[in-house]
């Protein structure tokens, strides 16, 4: 998918709709317009993703800067999974680039927010994947997979 980048502003309103019901991942974001306003609040997009396990999810085909990454495993999964972000236009890599650890136990991460306030650089896109091993490339079930969205800008 190529970047089809937005008002700052939009982006802030989607965003607040999807984390509504989750204060952590609101304030993270906060923190994120609070630095963008000094960056002169630039252009953005936000892009959701759906249960990344069984197929690689293209966030986007071109360079990019990534800023955050919000994300919510569903609260029945009892299967641990690894949600990697790579700097790949067309396939996660088994290392990827930023790495979410998913666990199974109750009290481990099953929601946050991943904020990078001045920008992860993307050279070649980005692409997203669950999978069933930190350092492997067998995808995950849906069942245990994140769901979420993905703030990226101009690179």
């Amino acid at each position: 998918m190529a970047l089809s980048l937005e008002n700052i502003n939009l982006v802030k309103q989607r965003s607040r709709w999807q984390t509504l019901k989750k204060p952590a991942q609101t304030e993270a974001l906060r923190a994120l317009w609070i630095h963008m306003e000094q960056k002169g609040n630039p252009d953005l997009q936000l892009v959701t993703f759906d249960q990344t396990g069984n197929a690689d999810t293209v966030i986007a085909d071109a360079a990019c800067k990534l800023y955050a990454v919000v994300f919510n495993k569903p609260a029945t999964s009892t299967t641990a999974a690894w949600l990697k972000i790579s700097d790949h236009a067309t396939t996660a890599a088994a290392a990827g680039d930023l790495v979410i650890p998913l666990a199974a136990a109750a009290a481990a991460i099953k929601n946050g927010a991943i904020v990078c306030p001045d920008g992860l650089d993307m050279a070649n896109g980005v692409t997203m994947a669950s999978h069933t091993a930190v350092n492997g490339n067998t995808d995950s079930n849906d069942a245990d997979a994140a769901a979420g969205f993905v703030i990226i800008g101009a690179a």
